[in-house]
């Protein structure tokens, strides 16, 4: 009514006003009765009563499964897995499961185990299942891993919002954690690159050469091989891919551990990555999403 009352207000300007009194008082309302005021919040009000929809959790169930594949370990934990589940139905109910973890920690409490199983438990259904078992059995390793590496490496560990999923896919997200990695060595270039510039998701020849130059330093054979010349070129050669390999062998990536020998002349494929993306995670000042369930 004052609106309309003021001569100087086009009448556009009062109706735009009014659908905006209007709007808002029905949102008030919708908050106040939980009602939906639209698709997208009726969709987050149900995630809030259900949880989020489990895709996420789907897909790194089936990177577990993969990891698995990649170090030759499939038959092993098929076996285990039938051997804890004596129903067979093909999941492990908690007696199950803490029969498992007393065998590996004979000191763990009734409590830890609930935890560790509601963790491990990552669709909520209350069993866990094959591929539930091999994520939490990777991230143990793993984190086993990241304890002997931290007090034996002479890498300089590095920091930064963390992303990165041990899956095997050279995505931006790897890309992006190994020049993180890079960026705080103690190599001539990386001493030298500005870390703003150097951090942007693309491998050119400015994050080659400093992953040459520490394979040079970390005195990798295929690196410090005079027979080729000098490795750090900035050219990503089979000779850098042997090298690299080499390395996370050396510095005990999971991946490339079970392996074993023979991981040097796997060229740059999923097991290569795979063991990269878990050296990055070892090799992190905090504990990231890789190492999330063995916490």
């Amino acid at each position: 009514t004052y609106l309309l009352a003021c001569p100087w207000l086009s009448r556009g300007w009062v109706a735009h006003a009014v659908r905006r009194g209007a709007r808002a008082r029905v949102g008030a309302r919708a908050r106040c009765h939980r009602l939906p005021v639209c698709g997208s919040a009726c969709r987050k009000q149900r995630w809030r009563r259900r949880g989020p929809p489990q895709i996420a959790a789907m897909s790194v169930r089936r990177d577990s499964v993969a990891r698995i594949k990649a170090q030759g370990r499939l038959e092993e934990m098929t076996a285990k897995f039938k051997e804890l589940d004596g129903t067979n139905t093909g999941q492990l109910d908690f007696e199950a499961m803490r029969v498992f973890l007393r065998e590996a920690n004979p000191r763990m409490s009734h409590r830890h185990m609930l935890l560790l199983f509601s963790r491990v438990d990552t669709d909520g259904s209350g069993l866990i299942e094959f591929e539930e078992f091999c994520d939490y059995i990777l991230s143990v390793e793993l984190m086993e891993a990241k304890r002997r590496k931290v007090k034996t490496s002479n890498l300089r560990q590095w920091d930064g919002p963390e992303q990165l999923k041990v899956n095997g896919s050279w995505d931006r997200e790897t890309r992006l954690a190994l020049q993180e990695f890079l960026a705080v060595q103690e190599t001539p270039t990386a001493k030298v690159v500005k870390p703003a510039r150097f951090v942007n998701g693309q491998m050119n020849s400015s994050h080659i050469i400093v992953l040459q130059e520490l394979l040079q330093v970390c005195q990798m054979p295929t690196a410090m091989s005079t027979s080729d010349g000098c490795l750090a070129c900035g050219t990503w050669t089979a000779r850098t891919t042997r090298a690299l390999n080499e390395l996370l062998l050396a510095e005990g990536a999971p991946t490339a551990l079970h392996i074993g020998e023979k991981f040097p002349d796997e060229g740059f494929g999923k097991s290569s990555v795979l063991a990269l993306q878990e050296f990055l995670a070892m090799m992190r000042k905090g504990n990231g999403s890789a190492l999330e369930m063995a916490r």
